[in-house]
């Protein structure tokens, strides 16, 4: 058959690969578009379970630390310039570490001691480096007060002073000697 024979339905019959219709007058549904069908997407694997679930929320302890406890603190921010820290801003925090890195945090070290690893809510791991007078005051009276390091003055001062949930990790080993 030619082209001018089969006709513009008859050529797009053959196109498609589909049997030419016996009558000279097509069913309705040919007349419908043919259907496309989606290209199926593959579904992503889930993640491997984690092999320590964690029911309580509590985040991961970093590599070398055990949880100890949770705590519900005060926090407050400061740079370790003279304009927070006074006659005391020498760049170094009382344990003689760069106060210029801020990873650390002042709090009393009788409250929770030196280098144990804090997560603060909103903003990540952060290790007690450093103390100042007003968290031994605070101490005293029972209170955690937490002291984040932060690089400028002005973000200390939007940081303002929040209650916060703070979960302290110990060095392993440390919690046998206390």
């Amino acid at each position: 058959m030619s082209l001018k024979q089969l006709g513009i339905f008859g050529f797009v019959f053959a196109l498609l690969g589909v049997a030419e219709p016996l009558s000279g007058s097509l069913p309705a549904e040919a007349l419908a578009p043919p259907l496309v069908r989606p290209v199926p997407t593959p579904v992503p694997a889930p993640p491997p379970p984690s092999p320590k679930p964690k029911a309580s929320g509590l985040p991961d302890a970093p590599p070398g630390y055990v949880y100890w406890k949770s705590v519900g603190a005060k926090v407050t921010a400061y740079d370790p310039t003279e304009r927070c820290c006074g006659d005391s801003a020498d760049g170094r925090t009382s344990l003689g570490d760069d106060a210029w890195v801020m990873d650390g945090v002042a709090t009393a070290p009788e409250a929770i001691p030196y280098r144990t690893r804090l997560w603060v809510p909103g903003v990540g791991w952060r290790e007690v480096d450093d103390t100042g007078s007003a968290m031994r005051r605070a101490w005293k009276k029972g209170q955690y007060l937490v002291d984040l390091r932060v690089p400028y003055y002005g973000q200390a001062r939007r940081w303002g002073v929040r209650r916060l949930t703070l979960h302290l990790y110990r060095p392993e080993g440390a919690l046998a000697k206390s």
